[in-house]
């Protein structure tokens, strides 16, 4: 037996007029030509919008321009390849060199300002009067007692600011007697400054200390005590550099009336243990994502050793005023006011 059941009943047929048939036909004719308008407006002004800008890619614009269409020609964003060299924008004499720029097309593209334009976006202080700390070993201490070769090279970059310069440098130390001092009161020869903690200068200069290696010679050591300087330089100051400073001469480091005076041999070892330290800095600089205002790489001659017009020829060993003015150029040319 069934669950359910029921009657089948046949329901009555629906007539509909003629006349009602057409007037189906005609609204949905209708709804349909509406429809197709509609796609047919949207493509075109999708398309009319798209012309009106330069591809990043091929430079090719369609604007109309007084009932006229102009375009771009297809190399205006093609760049030529070129060569560059690892110089840090100095030459072998030492002197700046124009970078290599791109071949750009001077047709306007809407997409790329202005050479005019470009030339108004340039580092903007956001006050008149900074302060400014280097600390180091001798090759800072040698840098002037108030940092005298800085302090031009700022003025001529930055004339509208005022600069409080400290130089935290003392001869002799390594990079774990820095760390050791950095928290203490500072006075060296004519300078008597407050600690760094209580200084908070504007900009911190974290110089290598790669002058004095450890005794024995340890890289590692180097690079770790470094490393530590740097992090306790980021306490004080939330704009640290690290300075990799000039390479020394090799079998002629040292020589000279007020120089160490040793033997060949000895110069070459121990210059190039100040080469790995200088090398260290630089490597560091990239590991920790602290800025690098490197001095070392551009002073390098093509024998692998400091330039001599660099090198002060009375002790063979810190800068000359050559020098000192070429770190402060790049100095100053690095660090970005805040």
């Amino acid at each position: 037996m069934a669950l359910y059941s029921y009657t089948y009943q046949k329901q009555p047929a629906i007539t509909i007029p003629h006349s009602q048939r057409l007037t189906n036909i005609l609204i949905h004719t209708l709804a349909a030509s509406f429809s197709l308008f509609l796609v047919l407006l949207s493509t075109l002004l999708i398309n009319n919008y798209n012309s009106s800008f330069a591809s990043p890619i091929s430079g090719n614009s369609q604007m109309k321009e007084s009932g006229s269409v102009k375009q771009l020609n297809k190399e205006s964003l093609i760049l030529t390849p070129t060569s560059y060299r690892l110089t840090n924008g100095r030459g072998q004499d030492g002197n700046y060199i124009q970078p290599p720029t791109p071949a750009i097309s001077t047709n306007s593209n809407p997409l790329r300002p202005s050479s005019s334009e470009a030339s108004r976006f340039q580092p903007v202080s956001t006050k008149s009067l900074y302060t400014i700390a280097v600390i180091g070993d001798s090759m800072v201490d040698t840098m002037g007692e108030v940092l005298e070769y800085l302090d031009e090279a700022l003025k001529n970059k930055y004339p509208d600011n005022k600069f409080l310069l400290y130089n935290y440098g003392t001869g002799a130390q390594n990079v774990e007697t820095g760390l050791t001092r950095f928290a203490s009161h500072f006075k060296y020869q004519s300078r008597d400054y407050p600690a760094l903690p209580e200084l908070k200068p504007d900009i911190l200069i974290v110089a290598s200390f790669a002058y004095n290696p450890f005794t024995p010679h340890d890289r590692d050591r180097h690079w770790l005590t470094l490393t530590q300087l740097v992090q306790q330089a980021q306490t004080v100051s939330n704009n640290v550099y690290l300075l990799a400073e000039i390479a020394p001469l090799r079998r002629d480091f040292g020589k000279g009336p007020q120089g160490v005076n040793w033997s060949d041999d000895t110069n070459f070892e121990h210059s190039g243990r100040i080469i790995e330290q200088l090398q260290n800095t630089v490597g560091l600089s990239s590991t920790l994502g602290v800025p690098l205002i490197d001095a070392f790489t551009p002073s390098l001659a093509s024998s692998q050793e400091g330039r001599r017009e660099y090198v002060n020829s009375a002790d063979g060993i810190h800068a000359s005023v050559e020098g000192h003015r070429f770190m402060a150029e790049i100095i100053a040319d690095a660090i970005i006011l805040p």
